[in-house]
């Protein structure tokens, strides 16, 4: 059997080697459409929360995930970027906003044919605003769970590993362990979708014997220390752990327990805090990992303009506009997209630049 061939770089390194100069716009390279036959998956930077496309081969699409409300415009634009004009599989994983938020408009936007949800019953604004757009838009709605097959296009298959009925209840967050968690397999390449699941979700899918073995794992719970270990990892056996995140986000995500559970495991470790979207392409028998920046530890990645309505400060808790001469210095910046998000984290507006609300 032939290996798989397996190529992982930046944008920035290949450009670099190939014409000798720095490229003009590396995430304008990572999001383009797949070459023909090839499997092409996009996991978007959102800030805090998970989006994740996949197109398939045939041309078809699955959306896992849609980001927090305040990310729907970026996403939105991000898949035209891709020429995606139908969302053929749209997957709520759990129904927490900061993985169905954006799923609100982008229903109103783009057609969808059918929406896969655990099923899960949420008390929230944002979930019920999910429901009601997924029943406008006429996608056809479908409860998944453990046990459930898919073949979107030809040698891809979907299998679902979780969740199971009934649901578990008392645990640190019951949404999160009814995540859908779902492989992707294509040739000989496994692709592991995770929502955010923890332990006690784990826990009930090992009693299953469930074969969770993947080349590429979407790391669980944005890196959180209960959604992976090295019990988990033992199981799945990655390659490549794919963390969603956002830059210095109020939960402190990655968490270490997990960053030295993944470098145990000897996975390479991807963040879109970091290196912003991250494309995982396989065709024939290659895998290609494209990012859309080069990490520097220790430094704030380049934030691309207009992304950012808002700049605070993590010392003083201020939040400034942009152009105000007060800004803090760069490591102290935390980003947000709204005034409701600043404020919903804690932050007071700089009465100098923006005034009181």
């Amino acid at each position: 059997m032939k290996p798989i061939r397996w190529l992982v770089y930046s944008v920035w390194g290949m450009l670099t080697l190939l014409t000798g100069c720095q490229p003009r716009s590396a995430s304008s390279l990572v999001l383009q459409p797949p070459p023909k036959g090839a499997l092409q998956i996009v996991f978007f930077d959102v800030g805090q929360g998970d989006a994740a496309l996949v197109q398939f081969p045939n041309g078809k699409t699955m959306l896992v995930d849609g980001g927090p409300p305040e990310s729907a415009t970026a996403l939105i634009g991000k898949l035209h970027q891709l020429k995606v004009a139908r969302i053929d599989y749209l997957v709520a994983t759990h129904p927490h906003s900061d993985h169905i938020g954006g799923f609100v408009k982008l229903l109103n936007t783009l057609p969808v044919g059918e929406v896969w949800d655990p099923g899960f019953v949420y008390d929230s604004p944002v979930y019920l605003d999910y429901l009601r757009a997924v029943k406008r838009s006429g996608a056809k709605f479908r409860t998944v769970g453990t046990g459930y097959q898919a073949t979107p296009a030809p040698n891809c298959q979907m299998e679902v590993f979780a969740p199971s009925k009934p649901f578990l209840r008392g645990t640190r967050s019951d949404a999160n362990n009814a995540s859908i968690v779902m492989r992707l397999r294509f040739g000989k390449v496994r692709v592991l979708f995770t929502g955010d699941i923890e332990r006690e979700g784990r826990a009930r899918i090992y009693r299953q014997g469930a074969d969770l073995r993947a080349e590429v794992l979407k790391v669980a719970h944005h890196g959180s220390y209960n959604g992976t270990d090295l019990a988990f990892l033992n199981r799945v056996r990655p390659r490549i752990a794919i963390i969603s995140c956002g830059w210095r986000n109020l939960y402190g995500h990655p968490h270490k327990e997990a960053l030295q559970a993944l470098q145990k495991a000897g996975a390479t470790i991807y963040r879109t805090d970091l290196q912003g979207d991250i494309t995982v392409r396989v065709q024939g028998d290659r895998l290609q990992v494209f990012t859309a920046r080069k990490a520097s530890p220790g430094v704030a990645p380049a934030v691309p303009a207009g992304a950012f309505a808002f700049i605070g400060n993590r010392v003083s808790k201020v939040y400034h506009a942009p152009d105000c001469k007060g800004l803090p210095k760069p490591e102290n910046r935390v980003y947000f997209r709204s005034r409701e998000e600043a404020e919903q984290a804690g932050y007071r507006p700089h009465r100098a630049c923006i005034g009181q609300p």
